[in-house]
């Protein structure tokens, strides 16, 4: 259970560091924001990242648990990119055929 929580953490913290970039802000969530927004995102989401690692730190060691956060981040990273590109298909529109009577 504790290693679902520190994936969990990651990829919040993930996909708030993700929501602070305008290209990936526009394609999850297409909303202007303003520059207090962008950096509440950025620190939120350095903030889940490190209680993620501190997290993984508490239960497995130092060693284990720095290697554990790791796979963590890459997990989360991952699957931040997986939505995005999820998202970027979704939202393209398919070409359209030529009507032929």
């Amino acid at each position: 259970m504790t290693f679902l929580l520190g994936l969990w953490l990651a990829a919040a913290g993930m996909t708030l560091l993700a929501l602070t970039q305008p290209k990936q802000r526009k394609l999850m969530l297409n909303l202007p924001w303003s520059q207090g927004r962008r950096r509440g995102c950025a620190v939120g989401g350095t903030v889940l990242l490190l209680s993620s690692a501190v997290q993984a730190v508490a239960v497995y060691g130092p060693g284990v648990g720095l290697v554990t956060f790791a796979a963590y981040a890459c997990f989360a990273a991952w699957l931040v990119a997986l939505l995005l590109t999820w998202r970027r298909r979704v939202l393209k529109k398919p070409p359209q055929r030529p009507v032929t009577r």
